[in-house]
Parts: structure tokens; C-alpha cells; sequence
């Protein structure tokens, strides 16, 4: 729920939240090279619940981050607050390089 005096259609801290916990993982699990299942699984978080965390229809809950944090060597604070400085540097670089390949794609 939203507060009532958001404009209409506006979204929530909540949603907006999720949308950008949502684009940092499957930003972290291409960088990795892993399919959303495989990915999922490794965690022991079913693919179906891990698609709503990727696609941001709702935010992990702590248990679920932080086996995802165990599984792929993550940290919670990139997870929910986009601080990459605790992730391994080969990861960090391979994000970079995927962000840039993307961003040179949009502007050609």
C-alpha cells in the first residue's frame, strides 16, 4: 500500500525499492553467467519466487538475500542498497563492462 497522498500511478518507496534490488540482480547474475534457475537453486530459493525478486514485483526477504549473499558471494549491502564495495573485484568489473556494452548499445 501506498501512501494516500501519492499522486496516482506514482510508485511507492517499496516498489521503487524492489525495481532497484531487482536490476542489481539479474545485473549480478548475468555478470556471473548464470540462467535465473540455476541461479535461483544455488540459493535454494525456488526460480518462480527468485523471477519476483529479478523482475521486482517484491523485495527479498532477509533469509532469501542473505542465501543469496552465501550462494554467489554477495553482500546484502549491494543487494538492497547498491554498494558494491564489499563484492569481489572481478565481479564488480565484469558489471561495469555489462553496463557499458549496454549503454554504448543504446546510444548507437
Amino acid at each position: 500500500c501506498g501512501s494516500i497522498f501519492a499522486r496516482p500511478g506514482a510508485m511507492s518507496d517499496n516498489e521503487r525499492n524492489a525495481a532497484a534490488v531487482g536490476r542489481r540482480l539479474l545485473l549480478t547474475r548475468q555478470a556471473l553467467g548464470h540462467a535465473q534457475n540455476e541461479f535461483a537453486r544455488k540459493a535454494g530459493i525456488s526460480p518462480s519466487r527468485f523471477n519476483h525478486y529479478e523482475t521486482g514485483r517484491h523485495l527479498p526477504s532477509l533469509d532469501a538475500a542473505q542465501a543469496l549473499c552465501d550462494a554467489h558471494d554477495l553482500t546484502l549491502d549491494w543487494i538492497f542498497r547498491g554498494d558494491a564495495s564489499g563484492l569481489r573485484y572481478s565481479l564488480v568489473e565484469a558489471m561495469r563492462l555489462m553496463n557499458k556494452a549496454r549503454s554504448d548499445d543504446a546510444t548507437s
